[in-house]
């Protein structure tokens, strides 16, 4: 029996949502370019990409898959990372690398704590004396979180004590008497930098001693993202402690990973004199920008077409073409189906989703295709979700009022696109802002999220008009003298009058 279309598992929107609601999410995962054996290789240990391109899914699966094997593998959460805290351990550095020491420390005691929390196959007696350590931070069932190590380092370092620290045992060797027993180890209180490198000592030799292999992934760094240099200060740090860190386990021969997880638009923000290098030699980039010239050589139908074959049998024997062709009506609002959708995903598979999800929460239970009526009669809800995206997106770039400014300017236009002579007007019309946003600052943040694109003319012989998007080309500026289009997908939320030819 041919199933309906609300037999497909999509899965969630957002990735953190899949790997909570859905139990066997690493079966319905698109492994775009190979990504998890990239992953692999020893130098990998970043993943970056716009969002919505399923970094954080991508990382969960990596890690369920090694935990499958007997790994030590999670993905830990930085969203509740307070960064104003970080200025109590600026000291003398003013540098764009001066938190490094404490995002190593940090880093450390969450390694302590997933070898204390998997503790089988490590010797006993170490065991017990990184328990005795972690209960400084109040880790006593597996609790503690990685931001928890900074405030109570922060508390500690503040309490105006001689000799700040915590009561550490010695974790370096044992001292033996005289008459060969082994001596008990003492405790000593010891600042964090004094303990740094006999805690990284102590974990290297652990698991060097245990053949162990463990990965931790950091996701949701962006959380707290804002445009200040004490931001941007803050994540340069943490990557060159993570690169530091993995350089001596790797030197060291010890099959473990630190990863980090951070979005491509918050990457071209920082500037540091080896930013670059980790980025490139370090990464694995989401990408899903079309590789052919067709609308639907895009992975995004490739992806598409993967979930709804691990959710039925019956389209097993199709390939991608003629799935979509069984599945997909041909045309919608006066496009190719495989057009419309991508035109209005900005070329992630999160949007896509949301889309083909909307029309299954409608029609899932009735129907065995997506019909063209389906698109048009949730284009306004999809419309709405894709506006409420792209202002999460500019959150950090911009405040929120300016953001508010920046959609109340382009409702304003009322058409599809506009002349730089008239969004200029259109800016000096409304008013807006108290003279620190300027219009230039407005277009260039929303093209970067690709609310909005340049239109390059040229004669039919030329072969028609070029339209230029960031989410096509994440290395592309703003150009303010080319004419403007605005992205079709918020056409609705905007008010903007259609073609005839596209209702």
């Amino acid at each position: 029996m041919r199933p309906k279309i609300g037999d497909f598992e999509f899965g969630e929107v957002y990735g953190e949502n899949e790997v909570l609601f859905l139990d066997n999410y690493s079966k319905y995962f698109y492994d775009i370019n190979n990504s998890l054996s990239k992953l692999d290789r020893k130098n990998k240990m970043l993943v970056i990409g716009r969002k919505g391109t399923g970094k954080t899914l991508l990382v969960n699966v990596y890690c369920n898959a090694k935990r499958k094997n007997n790994y030590i593998a999670v993905v830990e959460s930085l969203k509740d990372f307070v960064f104003h805290e970080l200025t109590h351990f600026q000291g003398q550095d003013v540098s764009s690398t001066k938190y490094v020491p404490i995002f190593k420390w940090m880093i450390l005691v969450n390694l302590a704590k997933n070898i204390v929390s998997n503790k089988k196959g490590f010797r006993e007696d170490k065991i017990v004396h990184l328990e005795s350590f972690l209960r400084s931070f109040g880790h006593v069932a597996g609790e503690l979180r990685p931001e928890q190590t900074v405030e109570i380092t922060r508390e500690y370092q503040a309490s105006g004590e001689v000799g700040i620290g915590f009561r550490f045992p010695v974790l370096r060797g044992e001292a033996k008497a005289k008459d060969g027993e082994v001596e008990k180890t003492k405790e000593t209180k010891k600042n964090y930098l004094e303990c740094m490198e006999s805690l990284q000592c102590f974990i290297v030799d652990m698991l060097k001693e245990s053949n162990k292999k463990i990965y931790v992934f950091y996701d949701e760094l962006d959380d707290k993202f804002d445009a200040t240099v004490e931001y941007k200060n803050a994540m340069i740090s943490f990557l060159n402690a993570v690169v530091s860190i993995n350089k001596t386990l790797m030197q060291n021969k010890i099959d473990a990973k630190i990863g980090a997880v951070i979005r491509h638009d918050i990457i071209n923000t920082f500037s540091s004199p080896n930013i670059n290098k980790i980025i490139e030699d370090n990464s694995v980039t989401l990408d899903w920008c079309s590789a052919g010239e067709r609308a639907s050589d895009s992975e995004i139908f490739d992806m598409i077409a993967f979930k709804i074959k691990n959710s039925t049998d019956y389209y097993n024997d199709l390939n991608g073409s003629n799935l979509f062709g069984k599945i997909f009506t041909e045309r919608v609002a006066g496009e190719h189906s495989s057009i419309y959708i991508l035109h209005r995903t900005l070329g992630r598979p999160r949007d896509a989703v949301r889309m083909l999800t909307y029309i299954q929460d409608e029609y899932g239970e009735n129907t065995e295709r997506f019909e063209s009526s389906m698109f048009t009669k949730i284009s306004k809800k999809y419309s709405s979700y894709l506006l409420r995206e792209i202002r999460s997106e500019l959150a950090g770039h911009l405040s929120d009022s300016e953001i508010d400014d920046s959609f109340s300017l382009l409702r304003s236009v009322k058409k599809r696109g506009f002349t730089p002579h008239l969004i200029k007007e259109k800016f000096e019309e409304l008013k807006l802002g108290d003279g620190t946003l300027t219009l230039n600052k407005i277009l260039s943040c929303l093209f970067k999220v690709g609310a909005i694109g340049n239109v390059l003319r040229r004669s039919k012989t030329d072969g028609g008009d070029v339209y230029l998007w960031s989410f096509n080309d994440e290395d592309l500026e703003m150009d303010p003298t080319l004419n403007f289009e605005i992205h079709c997908g918020l056409w609705d939320a905007l008010g903007i009058i259609k073609p005839k030819l596209r209702q």
